[in-house]
C-alpha cells in the first residue's frame, strides 16, 4: 500500500517508516519525524525497531498481542525494559 499525505495535518502517522530503509534512509525519517514535532505536530511513530522508537518517543505505548500493556514516559524504561514488556519478558 502506497503512502498517503495530506498537507497541513496536526497529526501525523507512521507505522513501520523505517522498516525497509538503509541507516542514511532511516536517519532521514527520525529528522523529520524530530522536525515535524519541532513544529507543533503530533507524532504516532508505530515500530518494532526499540532504537528508532527512543530517539522521537516522548511517551511509549507497549502492545503486545494486540493488547495494551502500558503507556509510559521516555524516562521510565531502557531500551531492554521496552524490549522486555513487548516480549513478555516482564510484566507492566
Amino acid at each position: 500500500m502506497g503512502s498517503i499525505i495530506h498537507f497541513g495535518v496536526k497529526l501525523l502517522i507512521l507505522d513501520e517508516p523505517t522498516s525497509a530503509l538503509s541507516v542514511a534512509e532511516s536517519r532521514k525519517v527520525l529528522e523529520y519525524t524530530l522536525n515535524a514535532r519541532q513544529r507543533g505536530l503530533s507524532v504516532i511513530f508505530i515500530t518494532h525497531n526499540v532504537h528508532h522508537v527512543m530517539q522521537v518517543a516522548d511517551r511509549y505505548t507497549i502492545i503486545r498481542h494486540g493488547r495494551n500493556v502500558g503507556t509510559y514516559a521516555r524516562e521510565e524504561l531502557t531500551a531492554d525494559d521496552i524490549s522486555d514488556l513487548i516480549t513478555g519478558e516482564r510484566e507492566s
